[in-house]
C-alpha cells in the first residue's frame, strides 16, 4: 500500500509524463500530416511554354516524392502577375506552390499598383537557368542577326516581336535589343505566355520573339523556325553555329546572368518544417541526375542547391539587374 509521499510522488511523474506527451505530440502531428492532401503548382503562365513544362517536372516529381497528387494549375495573366497575385492570397500551408521566375523580380519595376509583394513568398528552390534564342520566321530568308537588323531599319515601323507578357523577360530581351540596335520604330505585341508567342512567330503575325531555349531549340532544329543569335554566356551544343548576342558585339545583355531562370515558392508563413521538407525535396529533384540529362537536353541549366541565404542574395542580386534592364530600355511602369 502507498503512503501519502509516494502517492505524491506517482502524481508528479504522471504529470511530467503528460506534459512531455502534450509538448511533443503537436510537432509530430504536423510533421506526419504533411502532406495528407493534394498539393497544387501553380504556373502562372498558359501551358505549352518554359514555366509550363518546368512546372509539370516539379509536380511529377512531388507526387513522386509524397505519394500525393500534385495538380498543375495555369493562371496567365498580366505577365504572371495574375497567378503570382493569387498564391500570395492563398493559405500558407504548403499546400498551394508558385514556379516563379524573372517576373517575381522584375515586376516591382513595371507595375505601378502591383497586386503582390515580393516578400509575399518564400523561395524554396530555383529548378533551372534558361539561355534565350532569338527566332524568327523561316519565311523571312533572315540567316543573321544583321540582315534582320538592315531589313528593319529599311522597314521602320514594319517589325515586330512577340512576347510572353508586358514585363516578362521575353519582353525585355526584346526591348534590349531594339534599344542596342537602334530599331526605335520595332513594335512589341504581348502574349498570355510563351507558347503563343512562338505561334506568332510560326504563323508570320510577328517578325521574331526572344524566348527560352527550352521551347525555342526544337523549333530551330526541327526547322520550323530560324535561331539568328542566344543569349547565354557561350554558344549551345544544340545550335553549334549560332552565334552568342556577346559574339555580335550586343553586350548589354551580359549585365544579367543569368538572363532567366524558374525556380519554387511558397506563401510568406507557411511553417518552417513544411518549407523544410518541400526544400529537401527539390534539392533531391536538382541532384537527380535524370532531371539534370532532361534540363540540358532541353538547352537549360540545373542549378544546385542553394541555402536559404543563398537564395536571398540570388533574389536581391537579380531584383538590381532587372531595375537596372528596365530602365536602359526604357520601359514605362504600368
Amino acid at each position: 500500500m502507498l503512503n501519502k509521499n509516494s502517492l505524491l510522488h506517482v502524481k508528479r511523474m504522471l504529470g511530467a509524463m503528460v506534459g512531455v506527451a502534450a509538448a511533443w505530440a503537436p510537432v509530430s502531428a504536423s510533421q506526419a500530416a504533411y502532406p495528407d492532401k493534394p498539393i497544387t503548382v501553380v504556373v502562372p503562365f498558359a501551358p505549352g511554354g518554359s514555366t509550363d513544362q518546368i512546372g509539370r517536372i516539379v509536380a511529377e516529381h512531388l507526387q513522386k516524392r509524397f505519394k500525393t497528387p500534385v495538380v498543375v494549375e495555369n493562371k496567365p495573366g498580366a505577365n504572371g502577375t495574375v497567378g503570382n497575385a493569387y498564391v500570395a492570397r492563398t493559405k500558407a500551408d504548403g499546400y498551394t506552390l508558385l514556379i516563379g521566375g524573372t517576373d517575381i523580380a522584375a515586376s516591382p519595376y513595371l507595375y505601378k499598383n502591383l497586386p503582390f509583394d515580393p516578400k509575399d513568398f518564400i523561395p524554396i528552390g530555383l529548378v533551372a537557368e534558361f539561355p534565350f534564342v532569338m527566332l524568327t520566321n523561316k519565311s523571312k530568308g533572315f540567316t543573321t542577326v544583321q540582315q534582320f537588323v538592315d531589313y528593319a531599319k529599311k522597314n521602320p515601323d514594319k517589325v515586330s516581336f512577340s512576347s510572353a507578357g508586358l514585363g516578362n523577360s521575353t519582353h525585355l530581351a526584346g526591348e534590349t535589343f531594339k534599344k542596342a540596335a537602334g530599331l526605335d520604330g520595332m513594335v512589341h505585341a504581348p502574349y498570355n505566355g510563351s507558347a503563343p508567342a512562338l505561334a506568332a512567330v510560326l504563323g508570320n503575325q510577328v517578325d521574331t520573339v526572344f524566348d527560352t531555349a527550352i521551347t525555342a531549340v526544337p523549333l530551330a532544329t526541327g526547322g520550323q523556325a530560324t535561331a539568328l543569335a542566344v543569349i547565354a554566356q557561350q554558344r549551345l551544343a544544340q545550335l553549334p553555329d549560332v552565334p552568342t548576342m556577346t559574339e555580335l558585339n550586343y553586350n548589354e545583355y551580359s549585365k544579367l546572368v543569368p538572363w532567366s531562370w524558374k525556380g519554387v515558392f511558397a506563401p510568406a508563413g507557411t511553417p518552417p518544417e513544411v518549407v523544410a521538407t518541400l526544400r529537401s525535396s527539390l534539392a533531391d529533384l536538382a541532384s537527380d541526375p535524370a532531371f539534370k540529362q532532361r534540363i540540358e537536353n532541353a538547352a537549360s541549366l540545373p542549378v544546385p542547391p542553394k541555402t536559404p541565404e543563398q537564395l536571398e542574395q540570388f533574389l536581391a542580386d537579380q531584383r538590381a539587374g532587372w531595375k537596372r534592364v528596365i530602365e536602359e530600355a526604357q520601359v514605362q511602369p504600368q
